[in-house]
């Protein structure tokens, strides 16, 4: 229609005896639009293709997991005059005003202190503890955990506290995320390359050779090259001959080179690998605290944990699941390398096991950290070789100053959930040490870092007044110490969660070559390498396939965590165990007697 409007003004307008008429007027009607011819237009869209699209472009996840935890209270404490002496060692030895020995004289026969630990004391699924001695009470076998009880090491918060019954629960651990963003190559373990802890003479075909003794995985193999340093009569470079001892054991921390064992090893005795080459360098990672979708760090109470309904394990501990409240967004993060971020890590601290705002016991020590090493019987002279205190030995790190020897340095001191080893924005821990080599572009983990802590009463003196003989007139008293006991527990501190993968192939390029990602490596002669970062779901090799959950926007990672809680010294083997009287439960070591080690074939 012309977009020009007519006007008629009405005869009624003009006069009131006016009578309108009909009139009537040619107008043309012109159209300068067309509807649509009436037909339906469709789009075929591949769903799969739309899927893999959103759920390669998505930097959100979504963090959930149970976790099975293994743990003993075999460690228990010495004394607690606040709790009249119960769930202690002291407690066998006890006396009420009123109602006399607790344990010496409930049985037929009026007992001594030693006799009141074997008549009462009892092992269950681990957990050491008591059945009420009293037969005359309600209810029938009451059990009795030793302290630490096992709610002390519960994932669910305590709702009974130590020393605060009535305080607000408490958690027994701190669970957050982490990511590999900072390295440490300074620590003297891996300056230079890894540290030399034992050279001892094997034989490989009859030919007396050399061994050298790492404190982590060497990651060598026969026929590899590795070039040795700061020794007197080894340094240079020289092949792999085999791994391990004559016996076939340690393969992943002992290597064999053909040399007479006539040389010395000292303080600065270093090895690097060779590949291609080019030296291997070695660090330890740094994790650090990821940010979520609403903060820039992630914070401590962005979690919560329950009771997986019905579930136990063979130990009857409780299995625990957890799930993270907030969003991961990892879209500007970069690792140690400078690559999009490939790994997190549910890493998990232990707490003091007092709520921080209330005045309440801690029940547990700092915790340290270090790394898990074989033993090694070198390591254990290192009150001797004192440089041998710089290897962060989890088993050799404890807080009793030079007794019963010097404690290892462990890499921190006081690890915290915040605010770690009491710095102020502090939220980096110690992960784990690895060796990179440019030619490889990769990343080999040598060793994970573990934490370790004790009980605060284990580590006192408590001078200690026992019944040894009930039958004389008065009975036969004893003066000890019960302590201090230096033993504690640790745990692996980090579980890794894998997101992406690189690709198993190393890609090479130059200035000219297009589609080299930034975080490429610069040889310094014109050559680039990398490693691409893979598609969620594709898999290039025969490795397990690497895929999980993609919805609403978000990757879900599930998965099942072992977390086992182990003693440092249960075999008597590094010095940490406690064998005066009355001495800590001893472990009993178990042997595969079907599987022999045998040596490596060197030829």
């Amino acid at each position: 229609m012309d977009t020009e409007r007519i006007k008629q003004r009405l005869g009624v307008e003009t006069s009131k005896n006016s009578v309108n008429s009909d009139g009537f007027i040619k107008i043309n009607i012109d159209g300068k639009e067309r509807l649509l011819p009436p037909d339906e237009i469709n789009k075929i869209v591949n769903a799969g293709e739309r899927f893999d699209k959103e759920r390669g472009y998505s930097s959100f996840y979504r963090i959930l997991g149970t976790v099975n935890s293994t743990i003993s209270n075999a460690l228990f404490n010495l004394n607690d005059t606040g709790m009249g002496d119960l769930y202690t060692w002291a407690g066998f030895n006890y006396k009420d005003p009123t109602l006399g020995y607790r344990f010496l004289n409930k049985g037929p026969l009026d007992l001594n202190y030693k006799e009141g630990i074997e008549n009462y004391l009892k092992e269950r699924e681990g957990w050491f503890g008591y059945f009420d001695p009293d037969v005359t009470k309600s209810g029938l076998c009451n059990y009795f955990d030793m302290e630490p009880k096992r709610e002390r090491f519960s994932f669910i918060p305590d709702i009974s506290p130590y020393h605060s019954p009535n305080a607000q629960p408490v958690k027994n651990w701190e669970l957050t995320i982490t990511y590999p963003k900072n390295t440490d190559k300074l620590h003297p373990m891996i300056n230079g390359g890894l540290l030399i802890v034992d050279a001892i003479p094997v034989i490989v075909a009859t030919r007396s050779m050399v061994a050298f003794g790492m404190p982590c995985l060497h990651n060598l193999s026969i026929g590899d090259t590795v070039r040795i340093s700061g020794t007197s009569g080894y340094d240079g470079d020289h092949v792999v001959v085999r791994t391990g001892l004559d016996n076939g054991d340690l393969k992943g921390y002992y290597f064999v080179i053909d040399l007479p064992p006539t040389g010395v090893v000292s303080s600065n005795s270093r090895i690097k690998k060779l590949f291609g080459g080019e030296e291997s360098e070695y660090y330890f990672r740094l994790f650090q605290k990821v940010k979520t979708r609403n903060t820039l760090i992630i914070e401590a109470d962005d979690y919560e944990t329950y009771k997986l309904g019905f579930s136990e394990n063979i130990y009857s501990d409780t299995i625990t699941q957890f799930i993270f409240n907030e969003d991961i967004d990892i879209s500007d993060l970069t690792d140690n390398l400078g690559r999009p971020v490939s790994e997190l890590y549910l890493t998990i601290i232990k707490t003091s096991g007092a709520y921080p705002h209330q005045k309440s016991t801690p029940l547990f020590t700092n915790i340290s950290s270090g790394i898990e090493t074989p033993f090694i019987p070198k390591l254990i002279t290192s009150n001797i070789n004192t440089f041998l205190k710089d290897i962060p030995a989890i088993n050799r790190v404890h807080n009793g100053g030079s007794l019963p020897f010097p404690s290892h340095t462990p890499l921190e001191n006081n690890v915290r959930i915040s605010n770690n080893n009491n710095v102020t924005a502090n939220n980096d821990f110690y992960g784990d040490v690895v060796e990179y080599n440019k030619n490889e572009v990769k990343e080999t983990v040598l060793a994970e870092v573990s934490h370790r802590f004790n009980t605060n009463s284990r580590e006192t003196i408590a001078n200690f007044t026992y019944i040894a003989n009930q039958t004389t007139t008065p009975p036969t008293t004893t003066n000890i110490n019960l302590g201090p006991r230096q033993e504690g527990y640790f745990y692996k501190a980090h579980h890794l969660i894998k997101i992406r993968e690189y690709s198993s192939y190393v890609e090479q390029g130059d200035l000219q070559t297009g589609g080299i990602p930034d975080y490429a490596i610069n040889m310094g002669d014109g050559r680039f390498l990398w490693r691409d970062l893979l598609d969620i779901g594709f898999n290039e090799s025969g490795e397990a396939l690497l895929d999980y959950p993609f919805l609403n926007g978000c990757h879900y990672m599930y998965n099942n965590y072992c977390f086992q809680l182990r003693r440092q010294d249960p075999f008597d083997n590094w010095g940490l165990f406690y064998s005066t009287f009355p001495s800590d439960p001893i472990g009993e070591s178990i042997t595969n007697k079907f599987t022999t080690n045998t040596e490596e074939d060197a030829c």
